[in-house]
């Protein structure tokens, strides 16, 4: 049986949710129609499945109707208003969470049916609420915003000369929001062109950043951290990484969940840039405290830790030699993992026994791994040749080299700069092999500083690839 609109919607409450659809139903404030809850009780009693042929549109009919004869019209008209109560319910539903928007429409009602007192004890009580919310974004700023309108409306007409100051309040205020609005849709533009290469047209953004630069932002967490960010992005100056660093340690309180969260992601993108690109280090133990201080799924407030996430973490401990720190992580929060989870507990035992020195374990455990994701897939295969060659296993590394080869070729999902960078480090690795293995040494110095500049020449260190190269040829 096709699920109807009204049947969707039903399937998306919680039992919770339908409980309380099923009082707004039966208010007569929002409902005077007895067959509307009829139709309702006929659903509510087939939660959450209704999957039941007495909901058919004949059946439903024949209930609600009784000896009527059968029009389609009629029933169909019943289910789309019973539908239509359901959207009021989800607007009222929506509104009755939202202290702001409550706020905003009682002060207006107050103050348009002159209700003085009423007016100005709700007025208090809205503005101390504001003040001891601890997070500043956006949405703070509006409701100022939207307080201030109020207050000013108040007053015009009693004391219409204090006006003046109410509406650079009010100017002062917008600005605010609208600068965090701005600020926050510019970022999203940025990462986008650099990312998909999707040209915006980014306006004003010359003229905001300009503006932010020569006024004083004061008060404004939100709007600070995303300037600071922007800046980051669109300079990649460091200077402002460790900018970022302590106003991070400043606002946290103060940023939302999201804010926080986006801060995050920025701060660990620019050292993993820095090591993944330019083959740095001296950024790893930056990106492991910011793991420590925060980790990714708690910031992103979903519980639950997608495998990619789960290894990254895991990754930046063990770059820095934070064995204990990694192993507590994986034991502490294994059980959050969504998916893959014996893959991943390989790959992350694997990754620490292959930082630790410990190859024939490391192999042992990355052999038993079979990701679906492609780009997880490749860190395996990399993580097993060099293991390979660091136990001197070279027949099976060759063997590796070349089926490596024919994957990278037939993936058509990898970026064309994931593939040079892979090739490269697969060619490499033959020549080190072959240096390694054959009997005549007599150019092997040659040889060696050829490797050596052909490493200096490698496009990227993805993955740690490059340092790795190093490390082997140097030793």
């Amino acid at each position: 049986m096709p699920e109807t609109l009204l049947i969707k919607f039903l399937k998306s409450l919680n039992q919770n949710e339908i409980r309380q659809f099923r009082d707004f139903i039966y208010s007569p404030s929002f409902n005077k129609n007895a067959k509307l809850t009829e139709l309702f009780e006929l659903h509510y009693r087939h939660y959450p499945d209704f999957d039941s042929e007495e909901l058919s549109d004949n059946m439903l009919f024949e209930k609600i109707f009784k000896d009527e004869a059968y029009q389609y019209s009629k029933i169909k008209n019943l289910i789309s208003d019973l539908f239509g109560l359901g959207k009021e319910f989800l607007a009222f539903s929506s509104f009755r969470k939202n202290q702001n928007i409550k706020e905003k429409f009682l002060l207006s009602e107050l103050r348009l049916r002159t209700l003085d007192t009423a007016f100005e004890k709700a007025y208090k009580s809205a503005e101390k609420r504001l003040e001891n919310i601890k997070e500043r974004d956006e949405e703070f700023y509006l409701h100022k915003f939207d307080l201030q309108f109020e207050l000013m409306s108040y007053y015009s007409p009693k004391k219409p000369n204090v006006n003046f100051i109410y509406l650079q309040k009010r100017l002062d205020l917008f600005l605010d929001y609208s600068s965090i609005v701005l600020l926050k849709i510019y970022n999203i533009m940025h990462h986008e062109n650099s990312q998909n290469n999707f040209k915006f047209d980014m306006k004003m953004f010359g003229n905001m950043m300009e503006y932010l630069k020569n006024n004083e932002i004061k008060d404004n967490p939100a709007l600070e951290i995303y300037y600071y960010i922007l800046l980051l992005e669109t300079t990649r100056d460091e200077k402002y990484f460790y900018v970022l660093k302590e106003l991070r340690k400043k606002y946290k309180e103060k940023l939302t969940m999201f804010d926080n969260y986006m801060l995050y992601l920025h701060m660990d993108s620019y050292c993993a840039t820095a090591f993944n690109e330019f083959c740095r280090t001296d950024l790893l133990n930056e990106q492991f405290l910011l793991v420590k201080e925060n980790l990714m799924f708690e910031l992103a407030g979903i519980g639950k830790i997608l495998y990619p996430d789960f290894l990254n973490e895991v990754k930046k401990a063990v770059r820095v030699n934070e064995f204990e720190w990694a192993e507590e992580y994986i034991n502490k929060y294994k059980n959050n993992l969504t998916e893959e989870i014996d893959n991943t507990l390989n790959f992350c035992y694997g990754y620490i026994s292959h930082k630790k020195g410990e190859f024939e374990k490391a192999l042992d455990y990355f052999s038993r791994t079979n990701f679906p994701n492609f780009i997880i897939k490749i860190q395996v295969k990399i993580h097993l040749l060099q293991l390979y060659i660091d136990l001197e296993y070279y027949e099976q590394a060759i063997l590796m080299i070349d089926s490596f080869k024919h994957y990278l070729t037939r993936e058509k999902s990898i970026i064309d700069s994931m593939k040079i960078s892979v090739f490269e480090f697969l060619k490499i690795s033959g020549d080190l092999i072959k240096i390694k293995t054959e009997t005549n040494t007599g150019d092997n110095e040659f040889k060696i500083l050829k490797l050596k500049q052909d490493i200096e020449n490698m496009s990227n260190n993805r993955f740690g690839i490059k340092l790795w190269l190093k490390e082997v040829v140097d030793n």
